[in-house]
């Protein structure tokens, strides 16, 4: 049994989105409803070195290669470097819906997805930013994007929708971003699966929100092991080295050592900053 220990004494309202950015060395993560994004000094122990407020809720961080942020903003994304520059909009003002979570996959293009912010199922949609600053859409029908992640070769997509508690998995052609049919790996029905990270052995590590556990799964959702966490709203993981660092909703972030290492995380390799803000929401 992997033992969990607590990073922070902060209590966040939504903590989520943790990414380690190993050429920086600093761990990065959001609070989703106060709109701040936190940098942070991570050795074993962990201690905020900046914290950054946007005018809006946040979904996630991601690290540019410039070494500044890409955010997914409530709306839109934005970047972050000396000052905050928003950047193409992909759902339009007192919209029910907002973005969430989000990544960057092997290329550096940042994908992002929505959420219903009322009882609508099946209305939300999958994000990607395009390393020429455009918008794409990659999955629809969803109704709470979470998680994303990639295999080790980068040549399958993996994509939570929490409220149906589906795990999909698609085919994913780096070089151009085309994707294949979507398929079911795991549905999770006694509790809500969240964030993920992917280990470099390929396997899944995801957070279950409601039942306090990060599930560690193989490729084709096959269940390897759980981390039981001090705290029932677990949102997401992310790997410093074999370090896993757990993100929480009204609590802390906590962290346990693990027998493998995680995948690197993919920084933006777009446009910083973004282009100007699209005049209305992509359709």
């Amino acid at each position: 049994m992997m033992t969990v220990h607590p990073l922070s004494t902060e209590t966040y309202a939504l903590a989520e989105g943790p990414v380690w950015d190993p050429v920086a060395e600093r761990l990065l993560w959001v609070d989703i409803p106060t709109g701040r994004v936190m940098e942070g000094a991570f050795d074993g122990d962990l201690t905020v070195t900046a914290t950054h407020t946007l005018p809006c809720m946040v979904g996630a961080v991601v690290p540019a290669a410039d070494g500044s942020l890409l955010t997914a903003a409530e709306y839109g994304f934005a970047t972050l470097g000396p000052d905050l520059a928003m950047g193409p909009r992909v759902l339009s003002d007192g919209a029910p819906s907002r973005l969430n979570d989000g990544a960057c996959d092997p290329a550096g293009r940042f994908l992002a997805g929505g959420m219903a912010r009322d009882d609508r199922r099946g209305q939300e949609r999958l994000y990607r930013l395009e390393l020429d600053g455009s918008v794409s859409v990659v999955a629809e029908g969803l109704t709470i994007s979470n998680g994303l992640g990639w295999s080790p070769d980068g040549r399958t997509f993996y994509n939570v929708d929490s409220v149906p508690g589906v795990v999909w998995a698609r085919p994913y052609d780096v070089e151009s971003g085309e994707t294949g049919a979507p398929r079911e790996i795991l549905r999770v029905d006694d509790g809500l699966p969240d964030g993920m990270a992917v280990d470099v052995e390929g396997n899944l590590w995801i957070a279950i929100w409601g039942r306090g556990e990060v599930r560690r799964l193989s490729p084709g959702g096959r269940l390897l092991s759980t981390v039981k966490v001090p705290a029932p709203k677990v949102s997401s993981v992310t790997f410093a080295g074999s370090t896993l660092v757990i993100t929480t909703a009204g609590g802390g972030l906590f962290a346990t050592g693990t027998d493998v290492t995680g995948l690197p995380s993919n920084p933006w390799r777009g446009p910083v900053p973004l282009p100007s803000p699209q005049e209305s929401p992509l359709s």
